[in-house]
C-alpha cells in the first residue's frame, strides 16, 4: 500500500506541476480543457506548494518522541586487529583469455 500511496503521490505533484506550467506559459491549449480537468489541474496545482510546505516543516521539526541520535560513526564499537595476517595473493600476468589457444 506504500507503494500505490507514492505513485498517487507522484501523479498528483507531476499534475500539479504541469498545470501550474501551462498556466505560467500562457498555452492557449489550458483554455480548450474540459471544467472537470481544470478542476483536478487546480487542486492538483494547490497540493504542490502545500506538500513542499509540510516537507519544509516536518524537515526542521523533530518527531515527537524522537530523541536526536547519534551519527551511526560513534555508535560502532572500535575495529579490533585479526588474529590472523592477510594473505598475499600472487598478481595476474593476464586478464581474461588473453594468450589463451583459439
Amino acid at each position: 500500500m506504500n507503494r500505490v500511496w507514492d505513485y498517487i503521490v507522484f501523479a498528483v505533484w507531476f499534475a500539479g506541476l504541469g498545470y501550474i506550467v501551462v498556466w505560467l506559459g500562457g498555452s492557449p491549449f489550458h483554455l480548450m480543457l474540459p471544467p472537470a480537468l481544470h478542476a483536478v489541474g487546480v487542486v492538483a496545482a494547490t497540493l504542490v506548494p502545500v506538500r513542499l510546505l509540510v516537507r519544509a516543516v516536518g524537515r526542521r521539526r523533530p518527531a515527537p518522541g524522537v530523541v536526536a541520535r547519534k551519527p551511526a560513526a560513534v555508535l560502532r564499537p572500535p575495529r579490533r586487529k585479526s588474529s590472523h595476517p592477510i594473505r598475499q595473493v600472487k598478481p595476474r600476468s593476464h586478464f581474461g583469455l588473453r594468450g589463451m589457444p583459439r
